[in-house]
């Protein structure tokens, strides 16, 4: 089953919703980087804690600091990959939804 111009269109305008907005995640990432509430916002939830104990624990906060800084460059990845996942998911229900009509 293919799918058509219109449904790629509609996938595109139903990711641009769902998917998370790199505004807020940077603001996060710059204000709270620190304690991973950028992570925690991305939906990386696992690492989000990392960042956040190893910052309490005052032994690690040198490692969630290089760790932060390293983000500014990929969190833009990050939120592509979650972004590819979130439009992947829709074009797959799309396709289930067309073969069921």
């Amino acid at each position: 089953m293919e799918i058509s111009r219109e449904d790629l269109i509609a996938i595109e305008l139903r990711t641009d919703r769902e998917a998370k907005d790199p505004f807020p995640a940077y603001a996060l990432w710059f204000f709270l980087g620190w304690l991973g509430a950028h992570r925690f916002f991305i939906g990386e939830t696992k690492t989000g804690l990392a960042m956040l104990i190893l910052t309490l624990s005052m032994v690690g906060f040198p490692i969630t600091f290089v760790w932060w800084l390293t983000d500014a460059i990929r969190l833009g990845g990050l939120l592509q990959e979650k972004r590819d996942l979130v439009r992947d998911r829709i074009a797959r229900e799309t396709l289930e939804l067309k073969e069921l009509y």
